[in-house]
């Protein structure tokens, strides 16, 4: 007989190996391929690493009752490194959650960056993929510095702040921050950016 934990485990990493060979590492909690995965040109290795990682983050989330219907969780990662961002219950609930991810999940590093509040409702995501449609049509747009790598820039919003993830310079940095910045909606911009100077 398979476990509770296993059988989340084997769920996740099928979705999860489903989304990644779709192009869609990186997508929230809630399934949505949001327009920030849509640049994404990666190697499917690269894809699939970061996919791994997600999936054994998110079999942790299903094989917990009190994570899986108390709280709403998206695992996001981009080059390795983990980002945690949602609403939990309590502060106990959040700081379980990031332990598990560092413990098992493979990943480099882990921001927990968890809110204790009530789950965000529809019309909040809704609002946040607009935000970060927008904050990608602004990267793409973005003419210096002119050496940007986009590819290895990744974002996403919830709860009205911009995250950024990826290996960047802190020029690179400073220019992506500013121009997301003044996007109409945004209430902070979080750089969980791997810098490479």
């Amino acid at each position: 007989m398979i476990s509770q934990r296993s059988r989340a485990a084997i769920i996740a990493l099928l979705l999860g190996a489903g989304a990644a060979m779709a192009g869609c590492a990186g997508t929230g909690e809630n399934g949505d391929a949001e327009a920030e995965a849509a640049l994404d040109s990666r190697s499917f290795m690269e894809r699939l690493s970061d996919q791994r990682i997600r999936s054994r983050i998110q079999a942790e989330i299903l094989s917990d009752d009190e994570l899986r219907h108390e709280s709403n969780i998206r695992v996001t990662v981009f080059e390795g490194i983990a980002l945690l961002t949602g609403e939990v219950p309590s502060r106990e609930v959040g700081q379980r959650m990031a332990r598990l991810a560092r413990e098992d999940s493979g990943a480099r590093h882990v921001h927990n960056e968890l809110v204790i509040a009530d789950m965000s409702s529809v019309f909040a995501r809704s609002r946040d993929r607009f935000i970060s449609a927008r904050a990608s049509t602004r990267l793409s747009s973005l003419d210096e510095p002119a050496d940007l790598n986009r590819d290895r820039v990744y974002l996403f919003t919830n709860r009205g702040r911009i995250y950024l993830m990826g290996r960047v310079t802190q020029e690179e940095a400073d220019a992506i921050t500013e121009e997301v910045r003044a996007i109409a909606g945004v209430r902070e911009v979080v750089r969980a950016f791997e810098y490479v100077d």
